[in-house]
């Protein structure tokens, strides 16, 4: 084998573990809900005990210049923290899908001090997937989840 091959095969071998990685997040999320800590002294973010670090992606939207996570409001920093969170246990693509509503549901909730909660995601992302299907999400104001849970679920005649 060349070193090609040798080079290509420590490839391989790293995006299995990547990709074991996320599987095993995901599923640890979707089996306890998604645990997490914040330390608003320090911009930490804590899954399950352990420290988040910003992913290559958080890393590539701000030219590597990501220092410290934000929350408890729908700034760039906010957004990018909670990238930073989906892509801990999600593909790119399906991160990129739920940021914004994930943000605005979730990280600008996060109250603006030390903090540690359970987010039960999965049930987050099945009510996400059914508003999509009634055509209850609105994708103007850049893709944002306008509405919660109560919001308008009658039929809407105009009148009271």
């Amino acid at each position: 084998m060349g070193l090609l091959g040798r080079v290509m095969d420590g490839v391989i071998e790293r995006l299995d573990k990547l990709i074991d990685d996320k599987a095993v997040n995901y599923r640890r999320v979707i089996q306890q809900g998604l645990e997490i800590k914040g330390n608003w002294q320090t911009r930490e973010i804590f899954l399950f005990g352990s420290p988040l670090t910003p992913a290559p992606e958080v890393l590539e939207e701000t030219d590597g210049k990501h220092k410290n996570f934000c929350w408890g409001d729908t700034s760039e920093n906010s957004r990018l923290t909670a990238l930073a969170i989906l892509l801990w246990f999600l593909d790119e693509r399906e991160a990129y899908d739920y940021l914004d509503a994930f943000l605005n549901d979730f990280v600008s909730r996060l109250p603006r001090h030390d903090f540690e909660q359970n987010f039960g995601y999965e049930f987050w992302r099945n009510r996400i997937i059914s508003k999509r299907k009634r055509g209850n999400m609105h994708p103007d104001h850049d893709g944002y989840y306008l509405g919660d849970d109560d919001a308008d679920d009658g039929d809407d005649d105009g009148g009271d």
